[in-house]
């Protein structure tokens, strides 16, 4: 088993979303929602960047120049191609946390590995692929691990995952050899929302009351006219095109 340690301490995680939704969450009208797809690298949960509000920005404004692109939009991805962005602090507490700092928790991911390759070679069926930043096979290993854990354990949950990101290659380096990149940061997947502490409006700063009256409104606005038009799937609809983007 790996080093599953309950960790205690609390770090500040950073997320990035359109302006409407930041205050959803800050003032408890809307929740977070746990990413379901099959890509994400460190599984199933609510991501986070630890300490780096700046990427958790960057990482907004991706999002929303590829939702920008796609060609028929919805009337919510309409608004959220075009509406500001905010970034939103969380205090997280780790609690249980797979952590991909520790040596033995690589190595024992190694053998989870392993194990999963051999049961899908039993079953004949193809590995999932990694493809750029569609980490398929890593989600799968991480999904399988989490499983394999709580039922070893039935008393433990995985609350929390962590890993480092390192850029793939040297184009990111700062310079020539350099063992420091670009894009390094530290990610964690919370997959226990119990675990979410509190949460506060980081970007932007400069919001008054009315501000945020006119995007709690609009937003609710929204809401109730997709669900009156019966318009589902809209965040799967985008999600397909940024393959179609990325190739």
């Amino acid at each position: 088993m790996p080093r599953f340690d309950d960790y205690h301490r609390t770090v500040i995680g950073y997320h990035g979303t359109t302006r409407s939704v930041a205050l959803q969450l800050v003032t408890r009208i809307g929740a977070f929602i746990a990413s379901d797809r099959d890509y994400d690298w460190l599984g199933r949960g609510i991501y986070f960047w630890e300490y780096a509000p700046k990427q958790a920005l960057n990482f907004a404004k991706i999002r929303q120049r590829q939702l920008g692109k796609k060609k028929t939009k919805s009337p919510s991805e309409a608004q959220r191609a075009n509406e500001p962005l905010a970034v939103v602090a969380c205090m997280i507490r780790l609690g249980f946390c797979l952590d991909l700092t520790e040596a033995e928790n690589v190595e024992y991911l190694e053998a989870i590995y392993a194990d999963y390759e051999d049961s899908m070679s039993l079953a004949g069926v193809p590995l999932p692929r990694n493809r750029r930043k569609y980490r398929k096979l890593d989600c799968a290993v991480f999904e399988y691990a989490y499983k394999f854990i709580e039922r070893s354990e039935p008393t433990t949950k995985v609350d929390t995952a962590c890993g480092i990101y390192v850029p793939k290659g040297g184009t990111k380096r700062i310079w020539d050899r350099s063992w420091i990149a670009g894009d390094t940061h530290i990610q964690l997947c919370v997959r226990n929302p119990a675990n979410l502490l509190g949460t506060w409006l980081y970007h932007p700063t400069d919001l008054g009351v009315n501000n945020v009256c006119r995007s709690l409104q609009d937003s609710a606005t929204l809401f109730e006219r997709s669900h009156s038009q019966g318009e589902e799937s809209t965040s799967q609809d985008a999600e397909n095109h940024e393959d179609r983007l990325d190739g």
